[in-house]
């Protein structure tokens, strides 16, 4: 006796499970991505605020 739509069904599975992988990498990537984002966003705004001081030394970024 052969079951004749096991095959595709062990396709569909198969491609199912591989799609869902797929979504879940790009979700953690979108992750990643808006952290540095953030992260990125944050410095300019540290690096902003600390601007010219009152005796008119700039900020020395120099590394």
């Amino acid at each position: 006796m052969t079951i004749s739509n096991q095959p595709a069904s062990l396709l569909d599975s198969v491609l199912t499970a591989q799609t869902t992988r797929e979504d879940l990498g790009v979700a953690v990537l979108k992750k990643a991505q808006d952290s540095a984002k953030q992260a990125g966003e944050a410095m300019v705004q540290m690096l902003e605020k600390s601007g010219p001081r009152a005796n008119g030394s700039l900020l020395d970024a120099y590394a």
